[in-house]
């Protein structure tokens, strides 16, 4: 970047070496700028691939909370129209039973954790694009 006094310090005599300094340096900010600006364009894509894929993840713990929502209420139902099976009962697939649930909540944690840290990423960043 030149300053202020820079022009006012070339001679006359000077002025075609000045004129090329001042292309040089406008050249190289050129070729800076691009370079932001395409990095620029690259992180604007993998943001909105980002935000797609968050939009689809929180669609599917929707769904899937949902789903054992609706799983809880049956069993519940299932339990009041047999109480005394119920209490008496040994699952036979206690243990997978048991596993898929671990599964299914460390899956979740996973995703709201990635969901938190993806909007913190997002609110970090200040977005500058599009305007003219």
């Amino acid at each position: 970047m030149i300053a202020e006094g820079d022009d006012e310090s070339c001679s006359s005599s000077d002025v075609s070496s000045c004129a090329s300094l001042s292309a040089e340096n406008y050249s190289k900010l050129l070729e800076a700028f691009q370079e932001t600006h395409e990095e620029a364009n690259r992180l604007v894509l993998s943001n909105n691939r980002l935000k797609g894929l968050n939009n689809w993840l929180e669609n599917r713990v929707k769904t899937l909370e949902e789903k054992l929502e609706k799983s809880k209420i049956d069993f519940e139902k299932h339990c009041k129209n047999s109480s005394h099976m119920c209490a008496s009962l040994v699952c036979e697939n206690c243990e997978n039973l048991e596993k898929k649930v671990h599964y299914l909540v460390s899956n979740v944690d996973k995703l709201s954790k990635g969901k938190s840290n993806f909007e913190n990423v997002l609110a970090s960043q200040n977005c500058v694009f599009g305007r003219v």
